[in-house]
């Protein structure tokens, strides 16, 4: 989405001061910034459950990582949090399936299905494909929701429990936040990650649905594969001639389906065209994101043609 497409993941750290106990009456959740995410994410891609060509297994759950940790802090995780078990989970959304399962923030997933989590000691963050070791493991109970509920071996401070896990229907809603001072957001093909930087930059909750509804749209959309395919390289060559043409497409296919996935999720979509606005005027300077998204004047017009178009297509877009 933005100038540096490349940014990597950066490790979450033990020591962040978001890091709390879990605080029920505001949603069960580890972080703060993590579960505002989380929440925005499961509320469109619930709510735009028809928009998307293939059916997603939302449960409302935000997970941590072992491997997602700096070297040093894992001890200190292990202790927290026993992340060196299996899938630690970080946020559980109010009203959503996880909630209704009775899982709380803090709690480590064991199994699913009598199927073991693989170990979060063995993936090696030395190897450059280390989170595809990550993602296998969230893509484990995924692939057991969509066969219906799900029985849960769970760590729970010092005691296993059983729970029966369910989920709803809804867009690929699966979301990172990378603790970095890099105003940043991307779409992996099957995730949306963001940069706090970013966070912190959009004024309100609208604004953080405008970014989050983009990136989903590139993944419902499957632009990251597609761009794979045309061989669309990544940094500073994507910017020139048909390479900066195909990348600029896919901005605009996904600014028009975020628009409707904000309808459908409630969200003011006239907050798009002042957040792209302040964000143009802060970080473009006039190098049109590398060439590879449209100019402010055409998204503009483009965002603006999408908003008037849903009234049309009212139960339907």
């Amino acid at each position: 989405m933005f100038a540096a497409p490349f940014l990597l993941l950066i490790a979450l750290s033990a020591a962040d001061p978001q890091v709390r106990a879990a605080a029920p009456a505001a949603g069960s959740f580890l972080r703060a910034q993590d579960h505002r995410i989380a929440a925005i994410t499961y509320r469109i891609a619930r709510a735009g459950s028809a928009l998307c060509p293939d059916s997603y297994p939302l449960t409302g759950l935000l997970f941590h990582h072992l491997p997602e940790y700096e070297l040093e802090d894992r001890d200190q995780v292990t202790a927290l949090y026993k992340l060196d078990r299996g899938p630690g989970v970080l946020t559980v959304l109010d009203d959503s399936p996880g909630a209704l399962a009775g899982l709380a923030a803090g709690d480590v997933l064991l199994a699913v299905n009598g199927r073991p989590f693989p170990p979060p000691t063995a993936i090696d963050r030395d190897r450059e494909d280390w989170r595809d070791d990550v993602e296998k493991t969230e893509a484990l109970l995924e692939e057991q929701l969509r066969l219906g509920p799900a029985k849960l071996l769970v760590l729970r401070g010092d005691r296993q429990i059983e729970v029966v896990l369910d989920s709803v229907s809804g867009c690929p809603g699966r979301v990172r936040l990378a603790r970095s001072p890099q105003v940043n957001a991307f779409a992996s093909g099957r995730y949306v990650v963001m940069t706090t930087g970013l966070l912190g930059f959009t004024q309100d909750e609208d604004e953080l649905a405008v970014v989050i509804a983009h990136e989903l749209a590139h993944n419902i959309l499957d632009h990251p594969a597609r761009l794979k395919a045309q061989k669309v390289p990544r940094g500073f060559l994507r910017g020139f001639g048909k390479n900066a043409a195909r990348v600029r497409a896919t901005e605009e296919a996904a600014d028009r389906l975020a628009i409707r996935l904000l309808w459908r999720a409630g969200y003011d979509v006239s907050a798009a065209i002042p957040f792209w606005r302040r964000f143009y005027a802060r970080y473009d300077n006039g190098l049109q994101l590398f060439r590879t998204h449209p100019g402010l004047k055409a998204r503009e017009r483009l965002i603006s043609e999408a908003i008037a178009e849903l009234p049309a297509t009212a139960g339907g877009a």
